[in-house]
């Protein structure tokens, strides 16, 4: 007699509409959306977000709570919403963006990206371990890999899987389809580390949710991932930050920063809470600098609560 697999979760309503719509929302635009200049595609990019900020009340408030968190005694509420609004705008426009990655031909996208520090690339790959690319959810991070890729990479990219099977199908068959392998974040180790090992790039964002690691972020103690901190103190492999931030004239900078490789002390916990709070420092300037250009209404600091309550 064999055992019952185990039901799955049902989940609230609210979600699961929530779901539907973004998947039946995807489906519509998707295709539309491919057969579009890529200036049209970013114009429809730009409604599409400001839309998404009057219909999706639940990440419209995280942004805000994030906003007043970071800027509440700097900035004034009207200012604070101005940004909630832009960052609406420019993700809606990155997501239209990454839509037609697959369709832009390598030289078109030469032409897109304005290069800062494209020599830092080649001084990475010298050391022969590899390079660890270090970004955000930040600007168009989506560039990264295919311009990498121009630049005669191979590019890997760990990923995180979405809760959306068929979404996760379109965003993975997407990114693969821009010649990038796709690691999902939490699968086998093995296959991150021996990419490196040939030569390859692995392509890391931070700056997401998680409890690993507890380091300055905007002053705050903020729960962070030590997966890039690990995985460069074991391999050497030198951390390259790249920020591809949106130009006005629809258009991307890709700012390469000089590599680094921190040695190894006796104190591996140090150690990565040293990588670890250095690549939130690095973060954070960038984001200063285009706060319109972060992921505000990711719920960042979920894993610490005890940020809110210092700040009441």
């Amino acid at each position: 007699m064999t055992e019952a697999a185990p039901q799955e979760a049902v989940l609230p309503l609210k979600k699961r509409v929530e779901r539907t719509a973004g998947r039946v929302a995807l489906a519509v635009v998707i295709r539309p959306v491919r057969a579009m200049s890529f200036k049209g595609a970013q114009r429809t990019g730009r409604v599409i977000g400001s839309i998404l900020y009057r219909l999706l009340g639940r990440y419209r408030r995280v942004a805000h709570k994030n906003l007043k968190l970071v800027y509440g005694g700097v900035l004034p509420e009207s200012e604070r919403n101005k940004i909630a609004r832009e960052v609406f705008v420019h993700f809606g426009q990155a997501v239209c963006e990454f839509l037609m990655l697959p369709e832009v031909p390598p030289d078109e996208l030469g032409r897109l990206v304005d290069v800062v520090g494209g020599e830092n690339l080649e001084k990475a790959r010298a050391a022969g371990k590899g390079v660890l690319v270090a970004s955000g959810h930040f600007g168009n991070f989506e560039v990264l890999a295919p311009w990498l890729q121009t630049q005669g990479c191979v590019v890997n990219v760990v990923a995180r899987k979405a809760n959306d099977p068929r979404i996760d199908e379109m965003l993975q068959g997407t990114r693969a389809q821009s010649g990038a392998t796709v690691h999902l974040r939490g699968s086998s180790g093995r296959s991150v580390l021996q990419c490196l090992k040939r030569g390859e790039v692995l392509a890391l964002l931070f700056d997401q949710n998680a409890g690993d690691l507890y380091v300055p972020f905007f002053g705050l103690d903020t729960g962070t991932t030590n997966g890039p901190a690990r995985i460069h103190l074991h391999t050497g492999a030198p951390i390259l930050f790249m920020w591809c931030t949106s130009l006005p004239d629809g258009r991307f900078q890709m700012e390469l920063e000089e590599p680094v490789v921190f040695t190894p002390t006796n104190d591996r916990a140090a150690d990565e809470i040293a990588v670890t709070a250095l690549l939130n420092a690095r973060l954070e300037a960038q984001i200063r600098q285009r706060p319109s250009q972060w992921l505000w209404l990711h719920d960042r600091w979920r894993n610490s609560p005890h940020v809110f309550q210092a700040k009441e």
